[in-house]
């Protein structure tokens, strides 16, 4: 458990955190840690629908307080006596989600897995060679459960759909699929009828053999003895046994005969309903609507609207990579976490990453009127967080950060094609922002804003102009401007 306590804007937060060992019924204390965070949780999706749902909101998220760890999240708002105390959440990383998937007391030979839009696959139960494939049809030609899967699988369906795909390698397989209560997530189960069929088939065989006996005897004895120790019997048995076929399991009872053999086969049959019952319930049947609804439609599209741009990277991160290798990832982790709490601390939204560097907009998708001074004190706030803590090498010491910051017109929404959409925004506004990293690097500065963001800030901000600069592809010189630290302290 993670208790994360107040700060001051750009200074770490307390951190505290329990851990826990489970115990049957109940779970047992083993210890407190005590640290800092660069974490602002006010800023991230999951606390913001939390507060503003009455109900638990579920969310997806890609930074938790340990770091870059996809995953899924719900979160409750607390109040104490009508008054808001905060936000608790519980977070499961995909990759504990494939892990509890691989945990499942499922059938040998089965597959379950976790489907996003398109058949994107966020977590199966059987990884092939460790390794999660991104879509159904990228797995292996040999997985025939994968196959069934891409092949019976779709999100129109509706929800508890059952389906019976034919495969030559595995015979019919039983793929359902429910809807879990977030987005358009599904629960996708394969199973091969093989697997729980063979009591069935041996029963069916079974039956009639007796049926064949008893068939001889009843024509020996007189009708009605036939009648009601043996027809009514074996009648009532084919019944229950059509229903099992049938997968009407909740139908299947236990019908008592007068012969023992008879009664202990009911028995059979209906402790076999019971275990089949099972598969029948493994994925959840009800609907759930999104609980995120950003208002978007899932087509390309978008609209022209007046953003705000801000780049931001790591100076020499190439460098950086040849001296630390892999031992350079806490430092990006830490850079790419304080930023985000800065610019969700500002209003702003994740575009994507660069490589070592954010991309982040303001005023889409939801109007921010401030955009442009927000963009600036996030830039403020990433740079003051940096210099706060220690470098990460000696020469790295004086630059800690590169942001580049533009406000204009751009096309703003879902880009991309109608089998993979990204909303995003294109435009020269965006190319700017991101040519303006550049010219702070070659300013010797960290932060470089063009004269159009500076005069949408309505002079609320005190800056020190860098001069006109030529930009690579743009006729015209464009009016750049910087804001040191001790400004902003002002």
């Amino acid at each position: 458990m993670v208790e994360i306590g107040h700060a001051p804007l750009g200074k770490p937060r307390p951190l505290r955190r329990d851990l826990y060992r489970p115990i049957p019924g109940d779970i047992f204390f083993e210890n407190r840690l005590k640290a800092e965070s660069v974490y602002v949780p006010e800023g991230s999706p999951w606390y913001r629908l939390g507060r503003a749902s009455a109900e638990a909101a579920w969310s997806l998220v890609n930074i938790l307080p340990n770091g870059f760890e996809p995953a899924i999240v719900v979160s409750k708002k607390v109040e104490v006596f009508s008054h808001f105390e905060g936000v608790v959440m519980v977070a499961v990383s995909l990759h504990r989600l494939s892990a509890i998937l691989g945990g499942l007391k499922m059938p040998d030979g089965s597959k379950a897995f976790v489907l996003a839009r398109d058949n994107a696959v966020l977590a199966t139960s059987e990884p092939s060679d460790g390794m999660v494939a991104a879509r159904l049809k990228d797995f292996a030609a040999s997985d025939a459960l994968a196959a069934a899967v891409a092949l019976a699988a779709s999100p129109e369906k509706p929800d508890g759909s059952r389906t019976l795909v034919a495969s030559k390698a595995l015979g019919p397989i039983f793929v359902s699929s429910g809807k879990l209560p977030f987005e358009d997530w599904r629960l996708v189960t394969a199973i091969p009828r093989a697997t729980f069929a063979r009591d069935i088939d041996a029963n069916t065989e079974r039956l009639i053999f007796i049926i064949g006996g008893i068939a001889v005897l009843a024509a020996v004895t007189a009708i009605l003895f036939a009648r009601i120790l043996f027809a009514r019997p074996l009648s009532r048995l084919a019944e229950q046994l059509h229903l099992i076929e049938r997968f009407e399991l909740d139908a299947v009872e236990h019908r008592p005969a007068l012969l023992t053999e008879l009664d202990h086969f009911s028995s059979a049959l209906k402790r076999m309903s019971s275990g089949l019952s099972a598969f029948a319930r493994f994925m959840p049947v009800e609907v759930v609507r999104p609980l995120v609804d950003g208002g978007l439609k899932p087509r390309p599209g978008g609209e022209l609207k007046d953003i705000t741009v801000l780049f931001a990277d790591l100076p020499g991160f190439t460098e950086l990579t040849e001296e630390f290798g892999t031992g350079v990832e806490p430092s990006l982790t830490r850079f790419l976490t304080l930023s985000i709490a800065a610019i969700h601390a500002e209003g702003g939204t994740v575009d994507k990453f660069i490589g070592d560097a954010v991309m982040a907009i303001w005023n889409a998708p939801g109007n921010v009127p401030d955009h442009a001074l927000r963009a600036c004190r996030a830039a403020a706030a990433i740079r003051d967080a940096m210099h706060a803590m220690a470098p990460i090498a000696p020469k790295h010491d004086a630059i800690r950060v590169r942001i580049g910051i533009n406000t204009g017109v751009a096309l703003v929404g879902n880009i991309g094609s109608t089998e993979r959409l990204s909303y995003t925004a294109i435009g020269d506004v965006v190319n700017l922002a991101s040519r303006l990293v550049g010219v702070a690097k070659d300013k010797g500065v960290e932060i470089a804003l063009s004269d159009e963001t500076l005069r949408k800030t309505r002079d609320l901000i005190q800056t020190r102009q860098l001069g006109c600069v030529g930009i690579r592809g743009r006729i015209a010189q464009v009016r750049v401007h910087t804001i040191d630290p001790a400004v902003m302290a002002d």
